[in-house]
């Protein structure tokens, strides 16, 4: 499951900040330069309520700014400091602080030694309706619902109406890509023992989304660590990844086929992995944390010899400080973009 952080603390700006070192890391994978520079961030406190896993960015009022989605909130850009409540928000939490029980709104986060994990653990911004408006897909806790809710517009402060995408979701790492080369949005997961992806219809759009799997069930479940879309061979087809190998996409996709399985071994399992040309040799790598619950970060170097597609491991973080070049160290890797 995921690091639980302290509900006092903003998760966007905390994985923002998580990702800027990791995607640093990367940057110098594709240099040359010896030495290392630093990013700093500015912390800006939405809110001290815990609601969500995760957050996402997107221009909910059409004004040409970018607004925070986190839970059951919209927080209108560029200060954030209005805040919008587009979906129910009536959980409530008890824990005890200093020898008595406290009441307050939210989930228990990391307070305490009691945690609670929320329902809401993927946030993403799109139109998926068609009509204009930015609507916003919640992807829950791994193995329930996914549901989207749909925008009504300037002006309403109701709550909007909800829409089932998915009715099970598993994974820990699902993504919202265009795995198919539509040009439409999809989301990617397992389901029922199977990796697949599920499409919206445009022409129906409020209805489920259409569940396509992509492999035989293998009993994938919903605790399953690691998952990822890019294009592994350069057919320019997406195909998936996940901790033991990569699925390849075949060159049609009707009536759901089966897509061909290539072993290898990406670690214990992590969470979101990439198809990158990190050495820049024209042959994508693959980016991906080696054990959720542990430490590691790596890159696995593609090499072909004739038509087969080999990978050698390359460390970029470790357990020991001495294993990183820049001294960067920590655990639970649940989180890379």
């Amino acid at each position: 499951m995921h690091l639980r952080i302290p509900p006092d603390s903003v998760r966007l700006l905390l994985a923002t900040a998580a990702v800027g070192l990791l995607s640093t890391g990367c940057a110098y994978l594709h240099s040359e330069a010896s030495t290392p520079r630093l990013h700093s961030f500015t912390k800006q406190e939405l809110s001290n309520e815990f609601w969500a896993e995760g957050a996402c960015f997107g221009d909910i009022n059409r004004d040409g700014v970018a607004d925070v989605i986190s839970g059951p909130f919209w927080y209108e850009g560029p200060t954030f400091k209005v805040r919008h409540e587009y979906a129910t928000a009536d959980h409530v939490s008890k824990s005890k602080r200093n020898g008595a029980e406290v009441t307050f709104r939210g989930y228990k986060g990391g307070l305490g030694n009691e945690n609670e994990y929320s329902a809401n653990f993927f946030a993403h911004s799109a139109d998926i309706n068609g009509d204009g408006w930015t609507d916003i897909l919640i992807l829950g806790f791994p193995g329930e619902n996914s549901w989207w809710f749909e925008n009504p517009g300037k002006g309403v402060t109701t709550h909007w109406k909800r829409h089932v995408a998915l009715d099970v979701t598993d994974n820990e790492s699902p993504r919202w890509v265009d795995i198919t080369g539509d040009g439409r949005l999809e989301i990617v997961c397992s389901s029922k023992g199977h990796y697949g992806y599920a499409s919206p219809d445009p022409k129906n759009p409020t209805a489920p989304f259409t569940w396509h799997p992509l492999s035989p069930d293998k009993k994938y479940h919903r605790f399953t660590h690691g998952l990822g879309v890019g294009d592994v061979n350069g057919d320019g087809r997406m195909d998936l990844l996940e901790k033991d190998g990569w699925w390849e996409q075949p060159a049609s996709l009707a009536g759901d086929p089966v897509w061909k399985h290539h072993p290898v071994s990406f670690g214990l399992g992590g969470s979101q992995m990439y198809a990158y040309d990190v050495n820049g040799d024209g042959l994508n790598d693959v980016i991906t944390s080696l054990a959720a619950h542990g430490y590691g970060l790596a890159w696995y170097e593609q090499s072909k010899v004739g038509s087969e597609i080999h990978f050698k491991e390359h460390i970029i973080m470790n357990k020991e400080v001495s294993e990183n070049t820049y001294g960067v160290k920590f655990s639970q890797l649940h989180g890379i973009d």
